[in-house]
């Protein structure tokens, strides 16, 4: 029998007939009821099942009937949540919480239903159909929850990766890898994406980057190569795991590879391929519209080298505060010295460590979103505003507070305008923010535009409080959802009063 971290039991025999018609109305009422009320009567059935007397293969029949309405209900909750920002409404979060609870406990079922299959003896007549299908239902829920967290940025609960390897392992064990049952992806193609996604840190995604992200695993994650090792491993650059652990694929160079167990290796490069000649493909046909390209780069990174950390972290333990403002908006007023109002109130969350090129904040930020690719203002007591840009952010724990990384980009930030120069007629000038360069005497600073008005070497028309002058974008440094951070230079070709 499989040795899951599961906290309940079924039930044993006599086994009374479920009136599946009867739960099957049940299941309907959902659909008209307010997403939080169905969330709360959901759970509760999903616990009265659970304590149930139902024989294996009508609980089976039930956990399968159960995925649509409950990944419906899952939707709804996620919609209405979608509809705020997330790092500014508990609400949100809370019906988040909600939508992941239920997920959880239909997965937890999934697995109690898997391992009380794996405990049966297969007789000689018997058919292995059931326990295939238990198994296979048990890591597709886990995909299920696992995709969820991703689009929800919260953190997994202890004992969820040990599982899935080790329902994977059973699989195997039973040649039941690529064999596909009657409902849902095969086993081997649930566990890929499960891996995938496990090695992709997707807090620091967008949500477009997310759904991208999430279709191409649900279509190229066979790709993935999973194999037992039969001796020690030596390529730091390799991604390992040990079946008995309780995560995700890592790299060897961040793994202590000493103590028994069994190691697994995985090999994302043929998937990489892949996606690789699929950009170029849309991109010969004019249709990457920037996403691709960044998530496949990002994912390259990801899969494919170790990362290396530029600077220690010290550990502040919440002894110290920041002051932070965000939106590009807001960041510009500050910059500019308007007087402060309710959106320019900064709100104040706790370091809980701090390197040379950013910190970990905690806290609650009611007043100022948080989102990864926002751009931040933000004030240590004793220095001055600098500008940063939020890396990933989490919503855990049961009080579902704001834990989010920030990576320092420039000090001094300068509200100025800038507008394109183009051959068209002059368009509007729009609120910029401008960190003047401190080591490169020819070049003028970083300029952080809204939306991608990036082109290799376009002219700009820029003004602030130091006057007008004519800028050339030199290089795209880096670009998120909502922002392009541009390195400058004074375009010395035109005269210095040239005007727009």
């Amino acid at each position: 029998m499989m040795e899951l971290s599961l906290i309940h039991a079924l039930p044993e025999g006599p086994w009374p007939a479920l009136d599946f018609k009867a739960i099957q109305a049940q299941l309907e009422t959902l659909a008209a009821q307010p997403a939080a009320l169905a969330a709360d009567k959901a759970s509760q059935w999903l616990g009265q099942w659970l304590r149930s007397a139902v024989a294996p293969a009508e609980r089976l029949q039930l956990l399968q009937a159960l995925r649509a309405p409950l990944a419906a209900l899952a939707a709804r909750l996620e919609r209405a949540s979608a509809r705020q920002e997330l790092s500014c409404t508990p609400e949100a979060r809370a019906a988040l919480q909600s939508a992941r609870q239920l997920l959880r406990q239909w997965h937890e079922q999934c697995k109690l239903l898997a391992q009380a299959f794996s405990a049966q003896e297969a007789g000689r007549f018997s058919s292995s159909r059931p326990r295939l299908e238990a198994l296979q239902l048990a890591l597709a829920s886990g995909y299920d929850l696992l995709a969820l967290h991703a689009r929800s940025y919260a953190p997994l609960h202890k004992g969820f990766w040990r599982d899935c390897h080790r329902l994977y392992a059973y699989a195997l064990a039973q040649g039941w890898e690529g064999r596909q049952a009657s409902v849902g992806a095969a086993a081997g193609l649930s566990y890929r994406r499960l891996m995938l996604l496990g090695l992709t840190a997707s807090n620091r995604l967008e949500t477009a980057k997310i759904a991208l992200l999430l279709q191409w695993l649900e279509q190229h994650a066979g790709l993935l190569r999973v194999e037992q090792l039969d001796q020690p491993l030596g390529d730091d650059g390799a991604l390992a795991f040990r079946a008995d652990a309780d995560r995700p694929a890592r790299f060897c160079a961040e793994l202590d590879l000493d103590g028994d167990g069994v190691w697994w290796r995985l090999d994302a490069g043929r998937l990489l391929e892949r996606l690789d000649a699929l950009g170029r493909q849309r991109q010969r046909q004019g249709l990457d519209d920037g996403h691709e390209a960044w998530l496949l780069a990002r994912l390259r990174q990801e899969w494919g080298a170790p990362p290396r950390r530029r600077h220690v972290r010290l550990r502040r333990l919440g002894a110290e505060t920041v002051e932070l403002v965000s939106l590009l908006p807001r960041c510009w007023r500050l910059a500019a010295g308007e007087p402060a109002d309710g959106e320019l109130e900064p709100c104040r969350l706790q370091i809980s460590n701090l390197s040379a090129s950013g910190l970990l904040l905690q806290g609650e930020s009611l007043q100022q979103p948080l989102r990864a690719g926002e751009v931040v203002m933000l004030r240590r007591r004793g220095f001055g505003w600098q500008l940063g840009l939020v890396r990933w952010v989490s919503f855990g724990g049961e009080d579902m507070q704001t834990e989010c990384g920030i990576e320092f980009i420039g000090k001094r930030p300068q509200a100025v305008e800038v507008a394109a120069v183009t051959s068209h007629a002059a368009g509007g000038f729009e609120p910029a923010l401008r960190m003047q360069a401190e080591r490169h005497f020819r070049h003028s600073g970083i300029l952080v535009l809204p939306g991608r008005l990036y082109q290799a070497l376009r002219p700009f028309h820029l003004r602030g409080a130091d006057g007008e002058c004519r800028v050339r974008a030199v290089r795209l440094l880096q670009q998120t959802a909502h922002y392009q951070f541009v390195e400058i230079k004074i375009d010395e070709l035109l005269p210095a009063d040239a005007q727009a």
